[in-house]
C-alpha cells in the first residue's frame, strides 16, 4: 500500500462504496489484500505492516474505531498535522535563510577578505570579529536546541529535568497542547476508555509530543490517578488547553472544545512564531549593516597609512 492509494480507498469508503469494491479500485495489490482477509487477517494488521506515518496511523485508529471513523478521524489528523508544520515553515524558513545568508557574508568577509589586511591593527577588525562570534553563537544554540529535540523524540528516554527545561519553551508547550487536542477531538467524544485512548495516544504517529505525554500519564493512571488530575498537573500543557479541557470534560463538550482549543492555539502559535522570527530578521539585518560598516573601516585602513606618509 502507499499513502496515496489509501486516500482513495478513504474516500471511496466515504463515500459510500463497498468495502471490498473499495479495496479493488484502490490498491495496486488488491489481490493479496483480499487473500490476507479471506485468512481472517484483520484489515488494520495488513495497515500496520506497511510503510509510512499516516498508513500506522490509520491502522491505529481502524484498531479502536469503526473504519468510517477511522477515515474521519484520520484526515482530521492529517488537517491538523498540516497546519501545524505550515504554520512553523511559513514563519521560520524565511528569517531562517535570512540570517543563514548574514552569517555567509559574514564568514566569507573574515576568511577571505580580512587576511589581506591583516597588516593592519586589530581595532578595526574588532566589530566583525564581533558579528563571528554571535553569528556562530546564534547558529550553536539553534543546533543544540534542535539536537536535543530530535533526540528526545526519537529515543524518548526519561530526563524530566531536561524535558521541564525544553517545554520552557513557549512554541513547543504549545505545539504539545494542540497534538494533545487533536488526538482527544478523536477519542473523548467517541466514548473510547481512559486505557484505550492512551494506548491510541502513544501509537499515533505524526504527533510525537502527546505521544510522550501519554507515556508518562500512562505510568500515572497505573498508581491509580485519573486522566483528569494528569493533565492538571503536567506542567508541559499549556493552561488554556487544561481549562478547555476540564470545561469539555464537565459539560461534555469535548470535541467542541478541543476544536475551539485548536482554533485558538494555531492563532497564538502563529503570533510567537511570527515575534521569533522578527527578532530573527532583526538580528539578520543589523548584522549585514554592522558588516558594512566593519568592511568600509577595513577598507579605509589603507587610505589612512598613505595620508601618514
Amino acid at each position: 500500500m502507499t499513502e496515496n492509494e489509501m486516500e482513495v480507498f478513504s474516500l471511496l469508503e466515504k463515500n459510500g462504496l463497498p468495502f471490498q469494491d473499495a479495496i479493488h479500485l484502490s490498491f495496486h495489490q488488491h489481490e493479496s489484500i483480499t487473500d490476507l482477509l479471506q485468512k481472517g487477517v484483520p484489515f488494520f494488521e495488513i495497515v500496520h505492516h506497511q510503510k509510512g506515518r499516516r498508513l500506522k496511523r490509520m491502522a491505529s485508529l481502524m484498531e479502536y474505531f469503526s473504519l468510517s471513523q477511522a477515515v474521519q478521524y484520520d484526515q482530521k489528523l492529517q488537517q491538523t498535522r498540516e497546519l501545524l508544520t505550515k504554520k512553523l515553515l511559513t514563519n521560520s524558513l524565511y528569517p531562517l535563510f535570512i540570517m543563514a545568508f548574514a552569517s555567509i557574508l559574514i564568514w566569507f568577509f573574515s576568511n577571505n577578505i580580512l587576511p589581506a589586511f591583516s597588516a593592519f591593527e586589530h581595532e578595526d577588525t574588532a566589530l566583525l570579529d564581533g558579528l563571528k562570534i554571535l553569528s556562530g553563537l546564534f547558529w550553536f544554540i539553534v543546533a543544540v536546541i534542535g539536537i536535543l529535540i530530535a533526540y528526545f523524540l526519537y529515543t524518548k528516554p526519561n530526563y524530566a529535568l531536561i524535558w521541564s527545561l525544553l517545554f520552557k519553551i513557549p512554541l513547543l508547550k504549545i505545539l504539545c497542547s494542540c497534538e494533545c487536542a487533536a488526538l482527544f477531538e478523536c477519542t473523548q467524544n467517541s466514548g473510547l476508555a481512559t486505557v484505550q485512548t492512551i494506548s491510541f495516544m502513544q501509537k499515533a504517529t505524526g504527533f510525537p509530543f502527546a505521544s510522550i505525554l501519554s507515556r508518562h500519564w500512562n505510568k500515572k493512571l497505573s498508581l491509580g490517578y485519573s486522566l483528569m488530575n494528569c493533565i492538571r498537573q503536567d506542567n508541559r500543557l499549556d493552561e488554556l488547553f487544561v481549562r478547555f479541557f476540564e470545561i469539555g470534560s464537565q459539560v461534555s463538550m469535548m470535541e467542541t472544545m478541543m476544536k475551539s482549543y485548536q482554533e485558538s492555539s494555531l492563532l497564538k502559535l502563529e503570533r510567537i512564531t511570527k515575534k521569533i522570527s522578527n527578532y530573527i530578521l532583526y538580528f539578520a539585518y543589523s548584522s549585514v549593516g554592522l558588516l558594512a560598516i566593519s568592511v568600509y573601516q577595513i577598507m579605509l585602513a589603507p587610505l589612512n597609512l598613505l595620508e601618514s606618509f
